[in-house]
């Protein structure tokens, strides 16, 4: 494994020129140290979460708790049978309360806040913490707990994560890895997207996971300190380890670059699943010729490769109109009731 590259200092444009631009995951160090949420959290824990009750809407959020384990990781059970952890709809006094009992502990259940949209729960605090690199339009989600761990997963969405108290260990993967982790059904997973059935990359066993060595072999990976923020590229494995025994806060942004006008940009994870149902059934020689053709079709036929289609013909291969686009999907919807 090799250390994600690290940016010292950065400004809005250069972040949108040299990194969201790339596909490579890039630290940013101490980027949002200045947040007042950061400085709470170097405090200790109940001057941030007294801070962060400042904010607090009164929503019920999302928590989440499970058993103290050898890997203290929100995934699957034994047998995949089920999810090692619970939800609670909770208020996050009441949340935080319980995590200050549990600081108490020395080794205490697994709680966390995940992904909660700030705007609604802790309106105001995004205001108070701007982050100087994305637009204002691009809404943080915040997650607050103690030391656990989430196992590899993808977004397909851009992600830029700051780390606000704490400690987090991010491990990445290109998403060319996705054979060698063990991934789990997309339709049964913990998370919004697949994941792996690993709970810790750094501690499986290669008996297990035999496969799991040659992705180590590509992965990134770096210690975030508070201040610090790494951008996460869509479609890249993340393992992200909480590591800070009491608390633990991360405010995240994810973006998808702008659709053209009239249009959704919402197809990618439902048109995956779409084709695995479609091709399941074929024997494997026709499944390996629907393969060609998708690498084509899908994402080969560019540039040079269309040459002999004039450009006013190129159709679904060129530039298509929005009422166009639309019409093409209530074509795919139509076949698809039918």
């Amino acid at each position: 494994m090799r250390a994600i590259r690290t940016i010292e200092r950065i400004n809005k444009s250069e972040f949108e020129e040299s990194v969201a631009s790339g596909y490579e995951p890039v630290v940013v160090r101490q980027v949002v140290k200045e947040w007042p949420l950061v400085q709470q959290g170097l405090r200790g824990l109940e001057p941030a979460l007294e801070y962060l009750q400042r904010f607090d809407q009164g929503q019920r959020v999302d928590g989440v708790l499970a058993r103290p384990g050898p890997h203290r990781a929100f995934g699957y059970r034994e047998g995949l049978s089920g999810f090692n952890f619970v939800h609670e709809k909770r208020t996050l006094p009441e949340l935080f309360e319980q995590l200050w009992r549990y600081s108490q502990f020395p080794e205490p259940p697994c709680l966390a806040v995940q992904s909660a949209l700030v705007s609604h729960v802790l309106s105001g605090l995004e205001r108070e913490n701007p982050c100087p690199l994305l637009s204002e339009s691009v809404s943080p989600r915040i997650w607050i707990g103690n030391r656990a761990s989430v196992p590899a997963h993808f977004d397909d969405s851009h992600n830029l994560a700051c780390v606000a108290a704490g400690r987090r260990r991010f491990t990445l993967l290109p998403p060319a890895c996705a054979p060698l982790l063990y991934l789990g059904p997309p339709d049964h997973a913990p998370t919004g997207a697949p994941v792996t059935v690993i709970p810790n990359l750094h501690a499986a066993s290669a008996a297990d996971f035999p496969l799991l060595a040659q992705a180590l072999e590509q992965a990134q990976v770096a210690n975030l300190e508070p201040g610090d923020a790494i951008y996460i590229p869509p479609l890249w494995f993340h393992q992200v380890e909480a590591l800070a025994p009491q608390l633990n806060i991360l405010m995240n942004y994810w973006w998808r670059p702008q659709p053209a006008a009239g249009r959704s940009d919402d197809l990618h994870l439902a048109a995956m699943r779409l084709a695995m149902l479609a091709f399941r059934h074929l024997p494997d020689g026709e499944r390996e010729g629907w393969r060609a053709l998708l690498d084509h079709y899908v994402f080969g036929a560019r540039a040079d490769a269309l040459d002999h289609i004039p450009e006013a013909q190129r159709h679904l291969f060129g530039t298509i109109s929005a009422d166009r686009d639309a019409a093409l999907r209530k074509e795919l919807r139509d076949r698809l009731g039918a």
